[in-house]
């Protein structure tokens, strides 16, 4: 069908030059359909393209939708969390402020049963109804004060010097040279070995280390709120005066020097000049 032809003539418009051109006779016997068939096509064409064009934006433009979301939802949940860390940190904190003060109480009850003056840290106790805000200042506030609090019980002579037992107490007692009369025992004295060391009670700063009268060899140690303490009959000290020592620290080697029976420590403790009786700080 394609092989049969028709001339096919082309004129200017002013009908001077003319051209022939052969092409298939069934191109000119249908060539309305023919075109009808191209615009189709064509219009297929553009569709097509467009459709393709459009779903690859609506994908790009759900997945970018999508990952928006995804990550709003994440900012959302990180900050529901953070919301109830907070809230738990802010309880926690309230919790523990009541646990100091509690604990401040219990201090200040055992300080009562040995005839000792409380503790009291100013402004303190009572539940925390305070602002988030506030809990900041308030932890400050309370870590100063229990600072304040450290530094007192750092010079308080709580505990023993030497784990010896008690033979003879604080008090009146029958004269142990003569056993007869009665007299003031300022201390305690603690059964011990000759040469076992003597610790400190207490943080503090020696005031005398030496030789004295009935003491005999004596470390006597200055510590905060008026207090002293005072370790006699020693057979040597082992610090100087002027010197800061820590509880715990030995001052010097158990002995018998001085107006002693035998080997023993005998510990004096003192606040403002007036001798307390030392067992009352042995347990705390």
């Amino acid at each position: 069908m394609l092989k049969k032809k028709t001339a096919v003539l082309f004129v200017e418009t002013d009908g001077t030059s003319t051209k022939r051109v052969q092409v298939p006779t069934l191109m000119v016997t249908h060539w309305k359909k023919i075109l009808g068939s191209l615009v189709v096509l064509i219009a297929i064409a553009v569709f097509s393209v467009a459709y393709v064009v459009k779903q690859k934006t609506s994908e790009e433009y759900t997945l970018a939708y999508n990952k928006k979301i995804d990550l709003l939802n994440e900012e959302k949940r990180q900050l529901e969390k953070e919301g109830f860390n907070s809230q738990l940190t802010t309880d926690e904190m309230k919790k523990s402020f009541n646990s100091i003060d509690s604990t401040l109480e219990r201090i200040n009850k055992k300080m009562r049963t040995r005839g000792l003056k409380e503790i009291r840290m100013k402004n303190a106790g009572g539940p925390v109804e305070n602002d988030d805000e506030d809990l900041v200042e308030l932890s400050l506030f309370y870590k100063k004060q229990l600072k304040n609090l450290e530094t007192k019980l750092d010079g308080m002579p709580f505990g023993v010097p030497h784990p010896g037992r008690i033979t003879s107490p604080f008090g009146y007692r029958r004269n142990p040279f003569t056993n007869r009369g009665r007299e003031m025992h300022g201390g305690v004295d603690l059964k011990g070995r000759v040469g076992d060391p003597v610790r400190a009670t207490a943080k503090g700063k020696v005031a005398f280390a030496g030789y004295k009268g009935d003491y005999g060899y004596v470390v006597m140690v200055k510590h905060n709120n008026g207090f002293e303490t005072r370790y006699a009959h020693l057979t040597r000290t082992r610090v100087k005066r002027g010197e800061a020592i820590e509880a715990g620290e030995i001052v010097g080697l158990l002995g018998s020097t001085g107006r002693s029976t035998g080997p023993h420590l005998h510990y004096e403790v003192t606040q403002h000049d007036k001798k307390l009786n030392p067992a009352k700080f042995f347990y705390f």
